[in-house]
C-alpha cells in the first residue's frame, strides 16, 4: 500500500518582544503543529489497496522571547526545542465531544526522519541539528476507522517540569474519491484537441470545506545544438539533453468551496454532492502558451516534447484507441478541513491599505494550528494524440515549437512548418 506523508509547514511562530523586562519571570509557551493528512479513498498507484495514509507526524517546540534578534535565539537549540524527557504528547480519540484512551507518541529523531522517511528539514535560520518530531503509534494511525465511525482527534503536550499541557482538537477530512478522472481505461484520457473539456468529479469528502486544484503540464526542452547533433547522428529524439531539460509548468486553478450538504457527507454521497471541476481546451491552450516562450519557427533556439509518449493499441485498456498518448499531465487535488481553511485565509496575502490581519491560533495553553486535509496525487495522465496536434500546430501555441508525432511505417517526429493536419 502506498503510505502518503508529509509535514506542511505553513508558519513559523516566534514570539519575541524587545520590550518585555529581562528580570520578568520567563513564560514557557508550546508550539504544538500539525496537519493530519488521510490519503486517498481510491487505488491511485493500481496496488490493489487504497492509498490511505498511516503516518502522521507533529511537530512540538517552544517559543521564545528576549532583548536580542530573533534571528540570534532560533540558531540556538535550547531556544526552540525542549529536552523530550521533559515531554508527554499523547493524543486520544474523541466521541460525543468525549476524549477517549491515550495513546503515547513516538519520537522520531532526524536520523531516522531522514533515512526511514525521507524527511529532511530545510536549511534556514533555525537550528536543526536536533531536529525531531512526533510520530502517531501503529495502533492509532488509521484515521477513519473501519466501522466508519468518524472521530475527532485530540493531541496534547504535557510538560512534566511545569505540569501544564497544552492541547487542540481536530476533525478527520475523509479520504478523498475520485469519479473521473481514473488511473486507467478512456476516463484516464485528456481530450482537449476533440474539443472536450477535461472534467474533474470528486466525491465530497466529509468534513471537507475547500478542494485546491492544480494541474501540472510536463515536458522536455532540448536545445538547438543537441537537436541538431541528434538529428546529425540518426539518434531517436531527443537523446542529448542538458541537465535542465526537463520543465513544468503548473496551473491553480479556482478554489471550490463546499456546500453544508457536501460539508457534511456521508461515507456514500449521492452523485449530486460531487465537486465537479472543468477545464475547457481553450483556457488549458491559453496558459501553456503564456508560461512558455514562444520560438521563431523558421530557427528556433529550442525543440520540445511532451513527456511519456507511448503509442498504444486497442485493446491494451478499456476504452482506449490505437493512438500516441503522452503521460504529460499531473492532477494534485486538496481537500482541506475548516480549521486549516480559516488558517490559510487567516495567513493570506492581501492588496489592501490594512496590511493588519488577524492572528488565528488553535492552541489552548500554546501557539499553532493543528488540522486536517486529504491529499490526493495522480500522476502521468495522458493526453491523446488529437491535443498534442494542438499544442503542436494550433493556432493559439503552435509558436511553442512542441513536436507533433505521426504513425508513418514507424513514429515519425516532426517541427514547426513539417507539422500539419493529415
Amino acid at each position: 500500500m502506498k503510505k502518503i506523508f508529509s509535514i506542511f509547514i505553513l508558519f513559523v511562530f516566534i514570539s519575541c518582544d524587545n520590550e518585555l523586562d529581562i528580570n520578568d519571570e520567563w513564560q514557557d509557551i508550546p508550539v504544538l503543529y500539525a496537519i493530519l493528512n488521510s490519503g486517498v479513498g481510491d487505488d491511485i498507484d493500481l496496488d490493489g489497496q487504497d492509498d490511505l495514509n498511516y503516518n502522521h507526524f507533529v511537530r512540538v517546540q517552544k517559543s521564545f522571547l528576549g532583548t536580542g534578534s530573533a534571528y540570534d535565539y532560533a540558531s540556538i537549540s535550547d531556544s526552540i526545542y525542549y529536552n523530550p524527557e521533559d515531554l508527554v504528547v499523547f493524543l486520544q480519540l474523541v466521541k460525543d465531544g468525549v476524549p477517549q484512551t491515550e495513546f503515547e507518541l513516538d519520537l522520531v529523531v532526524d536520523s531516522v526522519l531522514r533515512e526511514d522517511y525521507d524527511l529532511f528539514k530545510e536549511d534556514g535560520v533555525f537550528y536543526d541539528s536536533n531536529h525531531y518530531l512526533y510520530k502517531f503509534p501503529s495502533l492509532a494511525s488509521d484515521l477513519i476507522p473501519f466501522d466508519d465511525e468518524m472521530r475527532e482527534f485530540k493531541i496534547s503536550v504535557l510538560n512534566k517540569l511545569s505540569g501544564d499541557t497544552a492541547f487542540a482538537q481536530t476533525n478527520i477530512v475523509r479520504p478523498m474519491r475520485l469519479t473521473q478522472p481514473r488511473s486507467t481505461g478512456g476516463t484516464s484520457i485528456i481530450q482537449w484537441g476533440n474539443g472536450y473539456g477535461f472534467n474533474i468529479k470528486i466525491k465530497a469528502s466529509t468534513n471537507a470545506k475547500m478542494y485546491a486544484t492544480s494541474l501540472r503540464f510536463n515536458y522536455i526542452e532540448q536545445s538547438k545544438d543537441d537537436y541538431l547533433y541528434d538529428v546529425a547522428q540518426g539518434n531517436p529524439l531527443p537523446t542529448t539533453l542538458s541537465d535542465d531539460a526537463f520543465k513544468y509548468v503548473e496551473w491553480t486553478l479556482s478554489d471550490v468551496l463546499a456546500n453544508d450538504n457536501q460539508l457534511n457527507a456521508s461515507a456514500n454521497p449521492p452523485a449530486g454532492s460531487s465537486i465537479n471541476l472543468l477545464v475547457s481546451p481553450g483556457t488549458f491552450f491559453e496558459f501553456i502558451q503564456t508560461q512558455i516562450s514562444e520560438q521563431d519557427i523558421s530557427n528556433p533556439d529550442f525543440y520540445r516534447y511532451p513527456l511519456n509518449s507511448v503509442w498504444m493499441n486497442s485493446g491494451d485498456e478499456t476504452g482506449v484507441i490505437s493512438g500516441m498518448y503522452h503521460g504529460c499531465i499531473d492532477l494534485n487535488i486538496t481537500a482541506v478541513n475548516s480549521e486549516l481553511y480559516t488558517y490559510l485565509q487567516a495567513n493570506a496575502p492581501t492588496t489592501g491599505l490594512n496590511q493588519e490581519r488577524p492572528g488565528y491560533n488553535n492552541i489552548v495553553n500554546g501557539i499553532g494550528h493543528v488540522s486536517s486535509r486529504s491529499v490526493l496525487n495522480m500522476n502521468n495522465l495522458r493526453i491523446n494524440q488529437s491535443t498534442m496536434d494542438s499544442i503542436s500546430f494550433g493556432e493559439i501555441t503552435q509558436n511553442l515549437n512542441f513536436a507533433c508525432y505521426k504513425n508513418i511505417n514507424g513514429i515519425v517526429i516532426d517541427f514547426g512548418f513539417d507539422c500539419q493536419e493529415d
